[in-house]
């Protein structure tokens, strides 16, 4: 986790917020030669400029579709760049999931096929082993219990 010194500061933050009022929009009065594709442009244009000062003419619809046109890039550049690599190891991780089963199926197989006597010399045998490494640690530790001067 960073610390507090190196997280950002909430001014830098609002960089991304760039809300800047808007002038409202005045038609342009002389006439032009233009051709009726481009006088029909400028006017869905100035259309669309009155729209958005009369939705919000203090630039917050402006910069709330800045920010969130912002993050969907940043979050799909990411999504595009990431999710093949990651979909590529679980898919590994799915097929050695798979190879670990098969193969603790086939141990376990084994190990249900063999007889019982067997079964309970092993285990016999994994006790003895366990008792014999408890006293081998417990003699070492009683060996150096007050020799040292220090204690």
């Amino acid at each position: 986790m960073k610390s507090f010194s190196e997280l950002p500061n909430y001014r830098d933050l609002r960089k991304l917020w760039k809300q800047e009022p808007i002038d409202p929009p005045m038609p342009r009065l002389e006439l032009t030669p233009d051709s009726w594709v481009e006088r029909g442009a400028e006017v869905v244009g100035w259309s669309l400029a009155r729209l958005e000062y009369w939705l919000s003419e203090s630039g917050w619809l402006r910069a709330w579709l800045r920010l969130n046109l912002f993050l969907s890039i940043v979050l799909t550049s990411a999504g595009v760049l990431l999710l093949p690599p990651v979909a590529q190891v679980l898919e590994q991780v799915a097929k050695s999931s798979h190879w670990i089963s098969s193969i603790a199926g086939d141990v376990v197989g084994v190990l249900t096929s063999l007889p019982p006597v067997v079964i309970s010399i092993g285990v016999l045998y994994l006790a003895f082993l366990l008792v014999r490494l408890f006293r081998q640690k417990r003699l070492t530790s009683r060996a150096y219990g007050h020799d040292e001067s220090w204690q």
